[in-house]
C-alpha cells in the first residue's frame, strides 16, 4: 500500500529543526509548472514560506540559491504521495 500525506501537513514539517535550531532535510517532488517535467530533490531544506502567497523556497543540499516552488504543484513529500 502506498503512503499518502494530506498537503495541509506537509508545512508543519517543512519547518521542524533539530535540538540545536537546524532545519531538518525533508524530500521533495513536485511537477514543473512551465514544462511538466517532474523535479525532486533527495534532500532539502525550507529557506522561507509565504502563507498568504502561493510559493515556498527550499535549498537543495550541495546548492547555493533556493528554488522557488508553488505549493499546489508539490506531488510527493518525504516518499509519500501528496493529496488536496
Amino acid at each position: 500500500m502506498e503512503k499518502l500525506i494530506h498537503w495541509s501537513k506537509i508545512w508543519d514539517i517543512m519547518q521542524r529543526t533539530d535540538t540545536h535550531g537546524a532545519p531538518i532535510p525533508f524530500q521533495l517532488a513536485y511537477v514543473k509548472l512551465s514544462t511538466g517535467e517532474i523535479r525532486e530533490y533527495n534532500r532539502c531544506t525550507l529557506t522561507s514560506m509565504h502563507t498568504i502567497g502561493t510559493t515556498i523556497n527550499v535549498l537543495p543540499d550541495g546548492e547555493f540559491r533556493p528554488r522557488k516552488i508553488r505549493k499546489v504543484s508539490i506531488i510527493e513529500f518525504n516518499h509519500a504521495k501528496v493529496y488536496l
